[in-house]
């Protein structure tokens, strides 16, 4: 099978560009005996993996059903595919393209007419109408002669409004016919449709003399079928800043908590009393009894946090830090500590399972004494997380 074009540049229509000066990378397949044809990754995989859009929707309507070719073929015998060049990435693929196929039966009519480019029936993809054009003697205004060129064109832009712009993730295909596939190059790269550019795509999208060699599978008994893929990519993100601190200040808070036996029955948690450290006000948080793990039992642990007074954040702003918390041994000095690095905004950051009960009340551990126990707490502020 022969591999795909190796220009992946687009070209617009509507406005002047220069010519590429690149060749196609369709080649006529050797006349070696059959093999099959080197295997990239699926489409699904490949196509996320060189999709880097952060917090992007990609919309993607049903796929179309199977063609259906009723006109008799006689098939050649498949050659072995040259291999793909290193720069380039390439699919074959069974499944059909999602969401337009056009099939071209006496291609070689269609050809030779006067009609330069041939415009399909309008589509719908990503909540816009498309079509697509194939120009069967190449775009010679791209200088693309001996080439067939392939564009994707916006149908109806009056009702998009002013100043509008489209950003998509498309590809082109062909099928081969001698093996069964839908082949095209992975480009994953976004394009931009605007008032200016309506209408993109490959002008040397394959060479005649590949095309037209029946070994290689596209044009067989004159017919052809084209295909194309349109994803939307739909805006959605968001923004966020963080602004380290180079010289963080060290804070330290210690809280006795006397009565645990008794106190651990009358409230679910305890807070102590709010203290500042690198300018923001903390607290510490105590669960005498733990959290419940679900409506009828606890967890069997002690729960400690460290909670931060946002009252007058602005909204998305975060404390980037690093803290410890950690249960005094008040026999042994062999304290008992947990620590973490997180962005702390709303509520607190902590655990919920600490320390398991039965090790927090072992009297040899040191932990409890005389009913009495020790939290302290030990952070960093490292930077301040915005959401812009």
């Amino acid at each position: 099978m022969a591999s795909l074009p190796s220009s992946s540049s687009f070209e617009t229509s509507n406005k002047t560009m220069e010519a590429s000066n690149e060749s196609s990378g369709f080649r006529t397949a050797p006349s070696t005996p059959p093999c099959s044809p080197p295997r990239d990754a699926s489409f699904s995989e490949e196509f996320t993996a060189k999709t880097q859009i952060p917090s992007s929707e990609i919309s993607s309507p049903p796929s179309p059903s199977k063609p259906s070719f009723t006109q008799q073929v006689t098939l050649p015998e498949p050659s072995a595919p040259l291999p793909a060049p290193p720069h380039r990435t390439f699919l074959e693929r069974d499944a059909l393209p999602s969401h337009f196929l056009f099939k071209i039966v006496s291609f070689s009519v269609l050809s030779k007419a006067s009609i330069t480019s041939y415009r399909s029936s309008e589509f719908e993809a990503g909540g816009y109408t498309w079509i697509l054009t194939v120009d069967p003697t190449g775009d010679v205004n791209q200088g693309a002669q001996d080439h067939i060129s392939i564009y994707l064109e916006l149908a109806d832009t009056t009702k998009l409004g002013t100043g509008w712009e489209i950003n998509s993730i498309f590809n082109f295909f062909i099928y081969d016919h001698v093996r069964n596939k839908y082949v095209s190059h992975q480009d994953a790269k976004v394009k931009r449709f605007h008032c200016m550019m309506t209408k993109l795509g490959i002008s040397k999208f394959i060479d005649h003399e590949t095309f037209n060699n029946p070994s290689n599978g596209y044009l067989v008994n004159d017919s052809c079928t084209f295909g194309v893929e349109v994803f939307i990519v739909k805006n959605t993100f968001k923004a966020e800043s963080i602004s380290m601190i180079r010289s963080p200040v060290s804070c330290k808070f210690s809280w006795k908590f006397d009565g645990v036996s008794t106190r651990a029955n009358q409230e679910l948690f305890y807070e102590s009393k709010e203290f500042f450290g690198a300018d923001y006000k903390w607290s510490i948080l105590y669960w005498p009894n733990g959290i419940k793990k679900d409506a009828q039992s606890w967890n069997n642990y002690i729960a400690v946090g460290l909670k931060l007074d946002t009252s007058n954040f602005p909204s998305g702003k975060k404390l980037f830090t690093h803290f410890t918390l950690r249960m005094k041994d008040q026999i042994n000095n062999d304290d008992y500590e947990r620590s973490d690095t997180k962005q702390i905004s709303s509520l607190l950051g902590g655990f919920r399972r600490f320390m398991s009960l039965p090790k927090f009340r072992d009297p040899e551990k040191g932990f409890l004494v005389d009913n009495a126990c020790i939290i302290e707490a030990e952070f960093e502020v490292l930077g301040i997380f915005t959401v812009e």
